[in-house]
């Protein structure tokens, strides 16, 4: 009786991630409703829904990147188990419910929304990292990936909830600048490459 739903390769689990995300991007631009209003009006409805035009942007890049990253990882990630599909199914399920906050904060913009939206992202990329801590640790990645590596990647997938964490903070003094603190994402990717390609290993 084969009961351990695990084994050699992936291919089933990038199949479901790689359809689910597919679903998700196309979620994501439905909030948008085209205004009810007549063409003089047109221009200052469209310009209301600059909020919602933000949270679209900021989802889908969130979105796209996390696809790459999964995409990446599992290059790497070459075995499985129950455990692991069972993670891989969390990071899917946060995922799945990006539409709703991205909504929402698009249509109120307030310090709620924004710690709704923020703790999704936040456990989008706890999950994605969990998913690959594991998948080190078990052994089910690939030879060339050693302990030094693997727990650097690791860091790595921190470094996004780590930020959003901090712009929940900030959105507790100022909402405003809570919006622009997922900027700080990028020089600290830019950081870490940095100490990646200068500490490698030959």
């Amino acid at each position: 009786m084969i009961d351990s739903l695990g084994g050699e390769g992936t291919d089933r689990m990038e199949g479901l991630s790689d359809g689910l995300f597919a679903i998700v991007l196309t979620l994501l631009v439905l909030q948008f409703e085209v205004p009810d209003v007549s063409a003089g009006e047109l221009p200052g409805a469209i310009a209301d829904q600059e909020t919602l035009l933000f949270s679209y942007l900021l989802s889908y890049l969130v979105v796209g990147v996390y696809w790459i990253v999964h995409h990446n990882l599992f290059r790497n990630i070459v075995d499985h188990d129950r455990i692991l599909l069972w993670l891989n199914l969390l990071f899917l399920l946060s995922i799945s419910f990006l539409p709703y906050p991205t909504e929402i904060m698009g249509l109120y913009g307030t310090q709620f929304a924004w710690v709704l939206y923020a703790t999704n992202i936040i456990l989008v990329g706890t999950f994605l990292t969990l998913v690959w801590s594991y998948a080190a640790r078990s052994g089910f990645v690939a030879d060339e990936i050693d302990d030094w590596t693997a727990r650097l990647v690791t860091v790595r997938g921190l470094i996004a909830p780590a930020v959003f964490v901090l712009s929940i903070g900030v959105s507790l003094v100022n909402i405003s600048i809570a919006f622009f603190v997922p900027i700080l994402i990028a020089p600290l990717q830019w950081l870490w490459v940095w100490y990646y390609r200068a500490n490698r290993s030959d």
